[in-house]
């Protein structure tokens, strides 16, 4: 406990970590602030969004009345009769949802449009859901199943899903991913991982092993030191983070639903796992931040007892990472994306159930992973401590 309280301070007052940690910040609070007052903007004019795309889809409708009614003049064969009646009778009932939807809108009144939605995706359903399993089938069964939660957890609903302002919502869809950025990433990989290589730099720390001074010990309780002071940052950020978004924009409910989905090259974005409450994403994102930073650092450390220098240790990690964030959707790499680390550093993509991953089992693969790779990393890095030659100075 002892070297791990002194690892832990000389990690903390680490010039080039202090440096590192005061970029970060900054970059983030300027980040931060930017996304949030383009978001606050978009989420301002949500209802009017709403509004147009109710009023747009009416006007079609009503195109499609009129039309059907047209042909209805002149048709004369009753098999045809018989399908264009069917088809007004569709359309009017439609027409009537919208203009319920129209009303409800100007009186501000989203939980009743949303009450309204979902008749209109069950109208859309009965018409055309068992003729195929098509994408935008899913899409309506989908949207089915999130207005029913909504409603089941009696709570208010969001003008739109995907743009939640208060804390619960704005946290995972604005924080998390800027942490799990390629540029924060690497970031962090500059503070974790070169502390193993930073003393090999050192000629005397190369060659020479001081009395009392364990090398795989201490190498252990670098990369442990290093990890949990970052993942203390992260944690107190975040904190701070909800907090100011909290004041600005409500906190919002801890189990409304998150409304996830699974972006594939194939299939483009398909909603997955559009239940899970908001409060579970963001806590269970911060913590598997921690074995992404245990990841990094246990990576540097096996990268450091071979290169012994932190630059080259930094510039390997920076290829991996951004070079693999450019060629991730490339087909072949597709195909064995599942065996590649690389692939499970974002949390909110494997809460998101990704096929070409292990669909809902895809984060606690992802972290076992992760644990399983950085263990075996620093088994490694002991085992070519322990057997290289040094000199012993009592």
């Amino acid at each position: 406990m002892k070297y791990f309280k002194f690892e832990l301070k000389k990690f903390i007052l680490n010039k080039r970590n202090r440096y590192l940690l005061a970029l970060i910040s900054s970059l983030i609070v300027v980040y931060s602030i930017y996304t949030t007052i383009s978001f606050s903007d978009i989420v301002g004019d949500n209802t009017t969004t709403l509004l147009q795309g109710v009023q747009t889809t009416e006007m079609s409708v009503q195109d499609n009345i009129k039309n059907t009614e047209d042909i209805l003049k002149t048709t004369k064969v009753k098999a045809e009769l018989a399908d264009l009646n069917d088809s007004l009778n569709y359309y009017l009932q439609e027409d009537n949802i919208y203009q319920k939807q129209i009303a409800v809108i100007n009186a501000n009144d989203i939980n009743g449009y949303y009450r309204l939605q979902k008749e209109v995706d069950q109208l859309l359903l009965k018409q055309y859901g068992n003729q195929s399993s098509s994408g935008q089938d899913k899409f309506l069964k989908a949207e089915i199943k999130y207005i029913k939660t909504v409603q089941e957890r009696k709570l208010d609903f969001e003008a739109i899903p995907t743009m939640q302002s208060h804390a619960f919502g704005n946290f995972h869809q604005q924080f998390i991913p800027i942490l799990t950025s390629s540029l924060f990433i690497v970031l962090f990989a500059s503070m974790v991982s070169i502390l193993v290589a930073t003393s090999y730099e050192s000629k005397e720390n190369r060659f020479y092993r001081f009395a009392g001074i364990d090398l795989q010990k201490n190498l252990i309780i670098k990369v442990l030191s290093g990890t949990l002071a970052t993942f203390a940052w992260i944690i107190i950020s975040s904190i701070i983070y909800f907090l100011v978004i909290g004041v600005v924009n409500g906190f919002g409910a801890w189990n409304y639903p998150a409304y996830l989905g699974n972006a594939d090259v194939k299939t483009g974005f398909t909603l997955t796992n559009l239940t899970i409450p908001n409060g579970i994403l963001d806590l269970g994102s911060i913590l598997y931040l921690f074995f992404v930073i245990f990841f990094l650092a246990s990576l540097g450390a096996l990268i450091s007892v071979f290169a012994k220098r932190s630059m080259v240790v930094v510039g390997v990690i920076a290829l991996f990472v951004m070079g693999y964030s450019m060629i991730g959707d490339v087909p072949w790499i597709i195909s064995i994306r599942r065996f590649v680390p690389l692939s499970y550093l974002e949390p909110l993509k494997l809460f998101g159930n990704p096929s070409a991953l292990f669909g809902k089992y895809s984060i606690l693969i992802g972290a076992g992973y992760l644990l399983s790779l950085s263990v075996l990393f620093l088994l490694i890095s002991v085992f070519i401590i322990k057997n290289q030659k040094t000199r012993r100075i009592s």
